[in-house]
């Protein structure tokens, strides 16, 4: 069980990624609740969970071991071909690995839902544009 407040700016970039997909339905967040909101797509409805990562570059194995609790407590609802699981992770820094949850396991999906074809390729790729390019270092500019 997570503790402490929601999370209100990761909740409100979730919420802004996830009104691209549908109509949004926020959840009041308590103990006996583990998703966040409710996506109306065109014909399906996914339920989703937000939760902040301590290490979001994990592989996927690491990240279902680090959300065992909310990933069970989320698998505890129904699921058919029009209902869907999901769990978004982000780092402090503002970077997303979203994950469909299915009962054998998780499976890692783009914004869209669809699921990623390379995702080590992916999460690389994310974290290394958040970072900028130094131009040299702080040495080479104190002495030239």
């Amino acid at each position: 069980m997570t503790r402490g407040p929601p999370p209100k700016k990761g909740l409100d970039d979730a919420i802004s990624v996830a009104t691209v997909r549908g109509t949004v339905m926020r959840f009041v967040r308590d103990a006996e609740n583990p998703c966040d909101f409710l996506i109306k797509g065109n014909d399906r409805l996914i339920l989703v969970s937000v939760r902040k990562a301590r290490r979001l570059g994990g592989s996927r194995e690491e990240m279902e071991r680090e959300f065992q609790e909310t990933i069970d407590r989320v698998r505890s609802f129904p699921v058919s071909p029009h209902i869907v699981r999901e769990l978004w992770t982000y780092s402090r820094r503002g970077i997303w690995r979203l994950f469909c949850i299915e009962q054998a396991g998780i499976i890692e999906i783009c914004q869209d839902g669809t699921p990623l074809k390379n995702p080590f390729v992916e999460v690389i790729r994310t974290v290394r544009g958040v970072h900028k390019k130094k131009k040299g270092s702080a040495l080479v500019k104190a002495t030239g």
